[in-house]
């Protein structure tokens, strides 16, 4: 009695070397799309954090120059142009949309002008998260906070001020006047 078994199938060796090529360049897809999400957030956090550190250094130099931070009455004001427009058909920074706590863009035009007698302005608004967009500056008392929206944790030297446990985060750099 004779005994035949069926025989394998096998795949062809270039079959194989394709599947194994293809696996490898999915699997290459796959990091390299998690790598560009990862560093895409990362650098809306760094440009952030690196224009209220910007805005810093345009208050200390405006400081430099004429003994103390510029004289405007406790608020808010709006640090740049270019916000949306919100509220009352106006350019608003801060809760932009909302029918308070948010401040406009014409109102921040002194604090805006006395920084600009000691050089250029930091350029940009952060992308609006959750109904709240920066760089604004809220003075008050004997100190002057700087604040900008996050969608996410705070980059250093900013630091937390706030947050609505839904991805919003406030970050700030707080000057003494």
């Amino acid at each position: 009695m004779s005994s035949t078994s069926p025989s394998r199938t096998r795949l062809h060796p270039a079959a194989i070397t394709a599947l194994v090529v293809g696996g490898a360049l999915i699997l290459a897809a796959i990091a390299f799309l998690a790598w560009v999400l990862n560093s895409q957030q990362s650098t809306d956090a760094d440009d952030a954090t690196k224009r209220l550190v910007q805005w810093q250094e345009v208050f200390e130099k405006y400081r430099e120059a004429h003994g103390a931070l510029p004289d405007v009455p406790d608020g808010g004001y709006c640090l740049g142009t270019g916000f949306p427009v919100g509220t009352g058909g106006t350019a608003n920074c801060r809760d932009y949309g909302a029918s308070a706590n948010y401040y406009t863009e014409e109102a921040s035009a002194p604090l805006l002008e006395a920084l600009a007698t000691v050089g250029d302005l930091p350029q940009g608004v952060s992308t609006p998260v959750r109904g709240t967009v920066g760089p604004y500056a809220i003075y008050e008392g004997a100190t002057v906070r700087l604040l900008t929206a996050e969608d996410g944790a705070c980059e250093p030297p900013a630091e937390e001020v706030w947050n609505d446990g839904g991805g919003l985060f406030i970050c700030q750099v707080l000057l003494q006047r």
